[in-house]
């Protein structure tokens, strides 16, 4: 896994993102869509040259050169972009598919949603998309945490990864990742609605994942430690249940078996792969790095957020000044964080000081950094919205 890991370097130049968004779709009505009816939107929308994702013999989606699309547990659908340097590109082919989407679910009666939870159902009420691996989690997480229900069913994400260009670099960006994510969440916390309801709190989908497995989510506990790297990682969750395996193209549920006991030592491509998707930190180490706190947004709301990633992570300066600011900061100070921004928004305090200053020092870090006019403009609706104190979800609808 060390050697996985390795091979993912990628060599010192542009920093390459990847995006990921995931979308709730329902009737016109609210009732959400079905498996089928979703299997058949994916199917009219699949070019020729496109190559199917079939998942134990079942059609799960399809992808390309420049993007894959495919469902998550309760059919949720995830829009990949490959990775690419450039932001304004990237938003481009996202908008455009999700433009060509919007009208193929509108002659089916249906809409997308790009919101944190659910808009019109209580979790408990969505049923999950008949895959094992999906099945075998539903099942582990009940006894896991108080929310694991919740999350699979009823939560999209937008996520945006960056490359890492040798170990250390990873445990840089790897820990300022952590350390921000806090502010990532509050800034990006777009969840009107929760469990059917108008919703008032914040940061919902953080507080979702915070209980939903101690093992596999939040902030892997050895972050801080000095030796942490590519090994303490592979350490870490091999040793922690894997609840699904695969052996070929089989799924198997093992329950709290770890990696190690599955496995042992015959650890090839696709099994390494496999036990990194089983784990949901906030921050995700695979052959890049995942980072995972932020909601669902509309497109120029995505276009901000990552812009503001690549800024950050693609200068050492910002990246030294976020280690330097947070020296000292431990595991449990980040966890605190995060409960923090859930119970009261910008009138948190994380690490000693007020959320919305630190947002605010952010922002003004990322923006110093961006070379050109048009890239600084996307940074702009983040901006406002921090200067106005507000989250997503409490701007009126036709702003997100």
């Amino acid at each position: 896994m060390v050697e996985y890991f390795r091979d993912g370097c990628k060599p010192v130049g542009k920093l390459l993102l990847g995006l990921e968004v995931e979308h709730f779709i329902t009737h016109n009505n609210g009732i959400p869509v079905t498996f089928e009816e979703i299997q058949e939107v994916m199917r009219s929308m699949q070019h020729p040259q496109d190559q199917p994702v079939l998942v134990d013999g079942m059609y799960m989606g399809y992808r390309n050169r420049t993007y894959g699309v495919s469902l998550e547990p309760a059919c949720q659908l995830e829009i990949s972009i490959a990775p690419r340097s450039d932001v304004p590109q990237i938003r481009m082919i996202y908008e455009s598919y999700a433009t060509q989407l919007c009208a193929v679910l509108a002659q089916h009666g249906l809409q997308m949603h790009t919101i944190g939870c659910h808009p019109t159902c209580a979790a408990e009420s969505l049923p999950l998309i008949p895959k094992l691996r999906y099945e075998a989690m539903d099942e582990y997480f009940r006894t896991s945490g108080g929310h694991g229900v919740c999350m699979m069913r009823a939560t999209a994400s937008t996520q945006v990864s960056v490359d890492y260009f040798s170990e250390a670099d990873f445990v840089r960006k790897y820990r300022a990742a952590s350390l921000i994510a806090p502010m990532l969440a509050l800034l990006t916390d777009n969840a009107p609605v929760y469990q059917g309801q108008p919703n008032h709190s914040y940061c919902v989908r953080t507080h979702v994942w915070n209980d939903v497995d101690p093992d596999r989510c939040g902030i892997i506990p050895c972050l801080m430690d000095d030796n942490f790297g590519f090994d303490a990682y592979a350490d870490y969750i091999l040793q922690r249940p894997l609840i699904v395996a695969k052996r070929g193209e089989r799924t198997e549920n093992v329950g709290r078996k770890t990696a190690n006991e599955v496995y042992g030592a015959n650890l090839g491509r696709s099994e390494i792969e496999q036990i990194l998707s089983m784990f949901f930190f906030d921050v995700r180490l695979k052959s890049y790095i995942e980072i995972r706190v932020a909601d669902s947004m509309t497109p120029r709301y995505i276009a901000a957020y990552t812009q503001l990633i690549k800024t950050i992570f693609s200068s050492p300066a910002a990246l030294d000044g976020i280690l330097r600011h947070y020296a000292g900061a431990t595991v449990w100070d980040i966890t605190d964080a995060k409960i923090s921004v859930c119970c009261r928004g910008y009138k948190a305090r994380i690490y000693d000081y007020p959320v919305a200053d630190e947002i605010a020092w952010l922002l003004a870090q990322a923006k110093s950094r961006i070379p050109t006019l048009e890239e600084r403009q996307l940074l702009n609706p983040l901006i406002e919205l921090a200067a106005r104190k507000k989250t997503l979800r409490e701007v009126d609808r036709h702003d997100r």
